[in-house]
């Protein structure tokens, strides 16, 4: 696989689970066999929204399988 199904694979995951974010996603740290994929939440794009936290969403793609899941932020 390389970045753009990375992004991919995260985009159709994220959608199916109604999650919201902005394209364009980055592909972020890679670790043993996972690839992290960043995207800003749409939140993030309000003038009128002070602070957003976290401001974006994150996921795991796995490079083997495509499998995703999502990163947990607090």
């Amino acid at each position: 696989m390389i970045e753009v199904d990375f992004l991919k694979q995260a985009e159709e995951f994220l959608t199916s689970r109604d999650i919201g974010f902005v394209q364009p996603g980055i592909v972020g740290r890679k670790s043993e066999g996972k690839v992290e994929v960043i995207f800003p939440v749409p939140e993030t794009l309000d003038p009128n929204v002070a602070v957003v936290d976290p401001p974006d969403v994150r996921v795991w793609v796995n490079t083997e399988s495509g499998a995703v899941e999502l990163i947990d932020q607090m």
